[in-house]
């Protein structure tokens, strides 16, 4: 029974504790141009929507943390529409005002081409990308590539984004 209580007081410890000084919550959204290959157009263009959690930077320099996004790419009958999620590492230069960024996500994508059916398939997303500040708590992405894939349907994507990110918390 002690054991239980002295469970149950470390969890609500861990839940109640305050964050680090120096994390952040952020919403971001953007507009992405895609090369697709082997889903039966060349180009496909639409709205990335998307939320990160990060950890105070180590040393001033590096931040750890996860991305929750989703992406909605189409033109003319084909669409490619992606929800993914994973980790996260920004770095802060010291001198310059950019904050470069990678991350390795995994999720769901959907493709359709040609109205045919579709149906949700594994995803997987590699990315990095150049944020600098316009305002105390707003960010212009200034660009991001990534490289998504729906290995199953055998379609991938290589997406530039541009868009702004809001610094919430």
């Amino acid at each position: 029974m002690i054991r239980f209580r002295l469970f149950l007081f470390a969890l609500l410890c861990l839940f109640l504790a305050p964050s680090p000084a120096h994390s952040q919550i952020a919403v971001y959204a953007g507009y992405s141009a895609a090369s697709i290959n082997n889903g039966g157009t060349d180009w496909a263009y639409g709205p990335l929507f998307g939320a990160y959690k990060q950890t105070g930077y180590a040393a001033n320099i590096v931040s750890i943390g996860g991305d929750l996004r989703a992406s909605f790419l189409s033109h003319n009958n084909f669409h490619y529409y992606t929800g993914a999620a994973g980790p996260r590492i920004a770095f802060k230069a010291p001198i310059l005002p950019f904050r470069p960024y990678v991350e390795g996500l995994v999720g769901v994508g959907n493709v359709q081409t040609d109205g045919h059916n579709s149906s949700n398939h594994f995803n997987y997303q590699v990315l990095g990308g150049l944020d600098t500040t316009l305002l105390p708590r707003l960010d212009w992405r200034v660009v991001e590539f990534s490289y998504n894939a729906v290995p199953s349907q055998s379609v991938n994507a290589k997406t530039l984004t541009t868009g702004l990110v809001l610094r919430i918390w």
